[in-house]
């Protein structure tokens, strides 16, 4: 049977798209240093970005978005310092910083961008069920440790305040919801309401340069902007280490509609839990991150096979 030039290319272009589509997939809802090849320094997975050295990632899709939010992502990396060990291995002498990007496709203006990001700084009082892994290789999603009730109410309550809004519409979220008593949320900020958090407008975040041996996002052909850094002082100890480096947090999008020009026409907001994520056990293999990827390709390339051969087998 002679195929038309038509059919084939149409065949074709379903064949790459399937199987690019299934390239861009994360492997679960938040990922780390594998899922985007960070180098290892040793058996511990590091990744720098501009001046910034991570000891590890997290990385996730922002979900439940309108069609033109498809894509976006949020990424956090945490810098740990030396500290001070000694006699001072118990006091606050050692800085965590975090820091949080917005991830978007290559094709996104990122000036139409226009809202607000509410990091919460306190961790929820539940934890990622680890099932057996350490608490390093522990990940899930807001749902695992935020009642639905909460997300569903805090999203609500953001997108109203930000309707309402009269004038800086992220300086009067920030009011709004440091006096707002969110019964549904008891808990969420550990022990408190909300908790402490950090608000930033989408307005003003900056493009980092894609310069470093690390680029913490899938496609990698995507934009990263840094969205806020917050530092945190806690002691010398693994106790604090694992407390401050791999603890969850909420981030809380409200994108904007303000004009023609931006993105959405009407206001959407998302809770989505960030937590770095590495290996329980990276020296079991060395070659894991390359494997994982090589059978990421093969997977997706058998997809598009499967379709083309479904689209060949009605003509």
């Amino acid at each position: 049977m002679q195929l038309k030039p038509s059919t084939l290319a149409l065949a074709l272009s379903l064949f790459v798209s399937s199987t690019i589509a299934e390239d861009e997939e994360l492997s679960s809802t938040l990922v780390g240093c594998d899922e985007v090849s960070c180098p290892k320094e040793g058996i511990n997975d590091r990744c720098t970005v501009e001046d910034n050295t991570f000891l590890g990632i997290g990385l996730s899709r922002i979900r439940d978005v309108p069609s033109s939010l498809e894509g976006f992502s949020l990424v956090k990396g945490v810098n740990v310092s030396d500290g001070l060990a000694g006699n001072d291995n118990d006091k606050p002498t050692r800085s965590f910083k975090s820091f949080y990007y917005l991830g978007t496709p290559s094709d996104v203006e990122t000036r139409d961008l226009s809202g607000c990001v509410v990091v919460f700084n306190d961790a929820p009082s539940k934890k990622f069920n680890q099932n057996g892994n350490d608490v390093r290789a522990a990940s899930g999603s807001c749902s695992d440790v935020i009642d639905n009730t909460c997300i569903e109410r805090l999203t609500e309550k953001a997108t109203e305040l930000a309707d309402e809004a009269d004038g800086n519409v992220c300086t009067s979220l920030e009011r709004e919801l440091k006096s707002a008593s969110l019964d549904e949320c008891n808990g969420f900020g550990n022990g408190g309401n909300l908790g402490n958090f950090t608000v930033k407008s989408l307005g003003d975040l900056n493009a980092v340069k894609n310069s470093s041996d690390c680029w913490p996002i899938q496609p990698k052909s995507d934009q990263l902007m840094e969205i806020a850094s917050i530092t945190a002082l806690n002691d010398n100890t693994a106790t604090a280490l694992y407390d401050e480096a791999y603890k969850i947090t909420p981030v809380l999008t409200v994108f904007t509609g303000n004009d023609n020009s931006s993105l959405v026409d009407k206001t959407a907001s998302q809770l989505t839990c960030l937590k770095v994520v590495t290996e329980e056990d990276p020296s079991d293999d060395e070659d894991s991150s390359e494997n994982s990827a090589v059978a990421v390709k093969a997977s997706g390339f058998a997809a598009g096979i499967a379709v083309l051969a479904g689209i060949l087998a009605l003509l």
